[in-house]
């Protein structure tokens, strides 16, 4: 969960790693990385709606008889509700690039989260939380190290937690613990394998037949995949999706100003695409293998570059830089620069996160953090957005509409089969250009059988440092999502399953025919169909039938001409015939209208069977209800104190009844 933002009203302590990033070195300048990575995980844990306190924990400890870890059941309670340990293990909760060392309880109540190591005198009491099990509302499978050691806890208030375990075994054991107290809102867990979680889920199909949006669904993909705002080496990871930051007006309608998406970010240049598959074919490493880049398109030190004006990113930018900010022609400064070295040089292949979607805030400077000079001279503060976007609220708004347009939504398949899909790996990924890494792929790492410590540092290192593949999803290629017409004819096809023929596939064969109702004396202001035709009207006779009242409250009703291969017009409207051809037995609307008020299409509402006629902007302040079939008024309520000007249907769908309920104005 997205930490609320506040401003940094500390900004001052960074001030000495903008000395030091300009100066080299500054006298006396004392750097206490300790403190401020507390500082992080208080922030951290601010958010969190409960907090735990020692003492209670220590008090829950000194309930159990013994002391060991282990499972103790339910029933072993001397009485009903009292509250048992069922398991508790020792963890790391991790948070951002940090790992808390602690113990996990699990009772028959609650979660119990408590940091057990000291660091030169500071405690990491702040990392401690408390959870009811009530709150509990999904539970996945995570990678730590691209190991299966760990777990990610969803609560119901939106929060959520990274807890990592000695071994693969604990964390089922943890598991089966937590699900045999048959939580009441765990919906969802994802211990077993993610593509088989992510085919039971139905999200593909849903996205298909564009049941939810572009952004939602990339977010449940990462979701499955294993990707967390907990750990920035497990970053959500998103497309770059434009190529045009330098026009005046952005045309989402031209597929000119857009990325391939069959393409890798660091192939999008065919003359760099080009060089890379030479340096493929002749790169042939013994123990790393071949790759085709040799960084990554997510990892923690990308997510810092982009967050780099929000805290605690902030600081975990000059923890990284060895207690400095790094030098501002290498930090993200403008959209349209980040996207030309992308493009032009190869050796940058980021793609980007999900807050170049909905948070403009990462785009300002509100901290005035001093971000250095570029070599043009120019100070780092806002980023620079495209031309084509006037605010960082702005930029947010069509950048996101980007994402959702039609033709992201026909190529957006291919993008996932290259980042999640059947081009991740194997002869696939070899023509696409999308080799990584040796180490970023899960099945090429298993920390658990390396004896060495040191080869198993080394590895934990490039595989911080470098960054890690999600999680495969799909072994074939991913289906393209339905246009939007195709969409609407699967929905019309669902309704009406029964109908031999769809109109909507016959539009050019669709003619147009109309019905004269104006008058130059007594104009018609309101025209109304059903929009429920019963089996009632269907055998009247009556199908379709169009309801038309004019300016003094004359009502026609009209309907189809019966059939016939004799006619040139077979199929057109007629008047009433009751009305058109004997003027004294027209219907009118009872009651007269106020004077003050013009009579207009407002203050008439048809049911949407066509029995009933409701009006307003009556003078005696009432609304009324006329029968269509009986030429009635059925009943007349009075209960304003002034005329009411307009009608509306309260709720999309009537039933067939006559039990009306209105929105009035």
């Amino acid at each position: 969960m997205r930490l609320k933002l506040s401003r940094d009203y500390t900004a001052g302590r960074h001030r000495d790693a903008s000395r030091l990033r300009d100066l080299g070195s500054v006298p006396d300048l004392q750097l206490v990385s300790e403190p401020d990575t507390a500082l992080l995980s208080l922030i951290k844990v601010s958010s969190r709606s409960q907090t735990l306190d020692e003492e209670e924990v220590l008090e829950q400890l000194a309930g159990v008889e013994g002391g060991a870890p282990g499972i103790i059941t339910p029933e072993t309670a001397p009485q009903q509700g009292v509250e048992v340990v069922v398991r508790r293990e020792m963890c790391d909760l991790v948070q951002f690039m940090d790992r808390v060392p602690g113990q996990l309880e699990i009772t028959t109540h609650h979660l119990f989260f408590l940091a057990s190591e000291r660091r030169d005198g500071h405690s990491w009491v702040t990392g401690n939380f408390k959870v009811r099990l009530d709150q509990l509302r999904e539970i996945h499978s995570r990678r730590f190290n691209m190991q299966r050691t760990a777990i990610e806890i969803f609560l119901t208030d939106q929060t959520n937690y990274f807890i990592n375990f000695s071994s693969s075994k604990v964390v089922t054991k943890v598991y089966n613990s937590i699900a045999s107290l048959r939580t009441p809102n765990l919906t969802r867990v994802g211990i077993r394998k993610p593509a088989r979680l992510l085919q039971s889920s139905g999200l593909t199909q849903r996205w298909v037949k564009r049941e939810i949006s572009n952004f939602d669904y990339l977010m449940h993909l990462n979701n499955i995949a294993g990707r967390t705002y907990n750990d920035l080496n497990q970053y959500p990871v998103f497309p770059w999706v434009l190529v045009d930051f330098e026009s005046e007006e952005l045309d989402l309608t031209d597929p000119g100003v857009f990325r391939d998406f069959t393409k890798p970010v660091g192939s999008q240049n065919p003359v760099i695409e080009q060089t890379v598959r030479e340096r493929y074919k002749e790169f042939d490493d013994p123990t790393m293998g071949k790759f085709h880049f040799g960084s990554h398109y997510s990892n923690a030190a990308g997510v810092l570059h982009y967050l780099i004006r929000l805290e605690p990113f902030t600081s975990l930018h000059i923890d990284l830089q060895s207690g400095r900010f790094d030098h501002a022609d290498r930090q993200f400064f403008s959209i349209a620069s980040s996207w030309s070295t992308i493009y032009n040089t190869g050796t940058d292949v980021k793609e980007l996160i999900p807050e170049f979607f909905y948070l403009p805030d990462f785009l300002k400077n509100i901290n005035d953090y001093d971000l250095g000079k570029l070599q043009s001279g120019d100070r780092l503060g806002d980023v620079i957005l495209p031309k084509w976007a006037a605010t960082p609220e702005d930029f947010i708004a069509t950048h996101r509409g980007a994402l959702e347009c039609d033709y992201v939504s026909s190529q957006l398949h291919h993008w996932i089969d290259l980042v999640f899909g059947y081009k991740q790996t194997g002869p696939e990924a070899e023509k696409a250009t999308n080799v990584f890494n040796y180490y970023s792929y899960e099945d090429n790492v298993n920390l658990e059988k390396i004896e060495d410590e040191g080869e198993r540092r080394q590895i934990e290192s490039i595989i911080n440092n470098f960054g890690q593949t999600p999680t495969q999803l799909f072994t074939e290629p991913h289906p393209q999502r339905m246009t939007s017409l195709e969409a609407w004819r699967s929905v019309v096809r669902g309704y009406g399953k029964k109908s031999s023929c769809n109109l909507l596939e016959h539009l050019d064969n669709v003619k147009t025919h109309c019905v004269d109702v104006s008058g130059e004396e007594d104009p018609v202001v309101f025209v109304g169909t059903p929009t429920i035709q019963t089996r009632a009207l269907i055998a009247s006779g009556n199908p379709e039938q169009l309801v038309t009242v004019t300016i003094s409250g004359r009502l026609n009703i009209h309907g189809w001409l019966p059939f016939s291969s004799t006619k040139s017009r077979p199929f057109t409207f007629q008047f009433d015939s009751n009305a058109h051809f004997d003027r004294s037995r027209w219907q009118t609307v009872a009651g007269p209208f106020s004077q003050d008020l013009p009579v207009s299409h407002n203050l008439f509402i048809l049911s949407p069977n066509n029995k009933l006629l409701v009006t307003c902007g009556h003078w005696d302040n009432s609304f009324r209800v006329f029968s269509i079939e009986r030429s009635k008024l059925l009943a007349r309520i009075e209960h304003h104190e002034d005329w009411c000007c307009a009608l509306a249907l309260d709720r999309p769908r009537w039933g067939l009844d006559e039990t009306i309920s209105l929105r009035i104005t």
